[in-house]
């Protein structure tokens, strides 16, 4: 999925230096500070030595970008680009210097590029039939297992992921459901008609081959979304559902007759000091009003009956660090229901020091961001090694499940 370039050369011999990585991704700068020794050919190999401090330690090939933070510069040296033919390029300027002191001479000044190999893609903005969002079709001989992925409360889609699984054999839908010309403006409602038309979209397409029907890969509101779709759509085969919740939150959802009130939740919350967290933002797990038990009449109102659906396989990630949403309590309550309806397809994944946002491996680990949506600096948690590690682990399982499920001819199978 990643190539990059890690290897320095034409320093120093046994000497120690400072690799300072900078990047920029639209408007926010990030840059990364680790110290190595020198091999005797005055050369660093990133994927077999050791760094010995910094903003992280130990062998890791791709520290310098998951380890990175918010830069205190105004200005950063790098460039964020989309080339022809849809390969994303995230190019990093590193500065190398003696030991830790940035002030002194710079030894080497390399520009390094990751690739997110997507060959000769098809990418196809969509606006038909309602919908918005685009298209990634992978390339060579189809038709290809099909997706759909949505993102939390972000107005418009992210099309990262969906660009990576068709780099993955997948062809993937990146969908939009408010905030942009054509949809809702708010997130006061859903109607899952739209969410139906998306589907239905997907299955007809000529060059998505969805015989069992397709995924749907969704985090935060998305992942809330998944359950729903799953609960009411048919064309349903997976669901990859990362920090979200199974039940109607912060607004309803309906599909026809069929009404799912959301849960409450407490807004006054943002003028309590005491959940303003040392990292510089609002820790908002405690927003929702939970329900007391899973015979809260109030649940029974808006859960999702996606546990019911036996023919739909289900992956469920979550972050045990996850400030924004009480992810672990809704993982614990999905579990109890997919056991008590003896479910035969699932599988939960809890990664211990992850944050929210469970993005690709090797992203940057965003800890505080403004949550444009309700207007507030929020804390999403995680520690930066321990979340790095699960974006890892979580993509490969993610990609093992879409694969092994939409490609398989049996309509259910055993948990994996």
């Amino acid at each position: 999925m990643l190539q990059c370039i890690r290897y320095f050369f034409g320093l120093p011999p046994n000497t120690t230096v400072t690799i300072h990585a900078k990047c920029k991704v639209q408007k926010s700068g990030y840059e990364c500070l680790a110290h190595y020794m020198t091999n005797h050919d005055g050369s660093v190999d990133l994927s077999q030595d050791k760094s010995i401090g910094g903003f992280y330690n130990g062998v890791e090939a791709m520290g310098f970008i998951w380890a990175m933070r918010p830069s205190l510069e105004k200005k950063v040296r790098s460039c964020f680009n989309v080339l022809k033919y849809w390969y994303t390029v995230f190019s990093f300027f590193c500065d190398v210097h003696y030991k830790s002191d940035l002030s002194q001479p710079t030894l080497a000044y390399p520009h390094l590029s990751i690739y997110c190999h997507m060959p000769n893609p098809v990418r196809i903005e969509i606006k038909q039939k309602g919908l918005r969002g685009t298209l990634f079709i992978p390339s060579g001989k189809g038709p290809f297992p099909g997706v759909i992925t949505m993102v939390g409360g972000v107005a418009g889609t992210l099309e990262f992921k969906a660009a990576l699984f068709a780099s993955n054999g997948i062809a993937a839908f990146a969908l939009a459901f408010f905030g942009i010309e054509g949809l809702q403006e708010n997130l006061f409602a859903l109607d899952m008609a739209y969410f139906e038309r998306a589907v239905n979209f997907m299955l007809s397409h000529e060059d998505v081959n969805a015989p069992n029907g397709i995924g749907v890969v969704g985090s935060c509101k998305g992942a809330q979304i998944a359950y729903s779709m799953a609960d009411c759509l048919s064309g349903i085969r997976c669901v990859v559902s990362s920090n979200g919740a199974p039940f109607a939150l912060h607004n309803d959802h309906y599909h026809r007759e069929k009404v799912w009130p959301c849960v409450s939740f407490k807004p006054y919350i943002f003028n309590d000091a005491s959940l303003y967290s040392s990292a510089g933002g609002y820790i908002m797990r405690s927003l929702p009003d939970l329900p007391k038990d899973d015979n809260d009449p109030e649940l029974g109102r808006s859960l999702f009956n996606f546990h019911k659906r036996l023919h739909v396989s289900y992956l469920v990630l979550t972050s045990l660090d996850d400030n924004n949403i009480p992810s672990e309590y809704f993982a614990n309550l999905v579990e109890r229901l997919l056991k008590f309806a003896g479910h035969p397809s699932y599988k939960i994944m809890r990664y211990p020091g992850a944050g929210h946002l469970l993005d690709p491996p090797y992203s940057a680990f965003c800890r505080v961001a403004n949550f444009a949506l309700i207007n507030t600096i929020t804390d999403f948690g995680g520690s930066t090694l321990q979340h790095s590690r699960a974006q890892e682990h979580s993509w490969n399982k993610i990609l093992s499940f879409l694969h092994f499920h939409l490609n398989s001819a049996s309509i259910c199978l055993s948990n994996m």
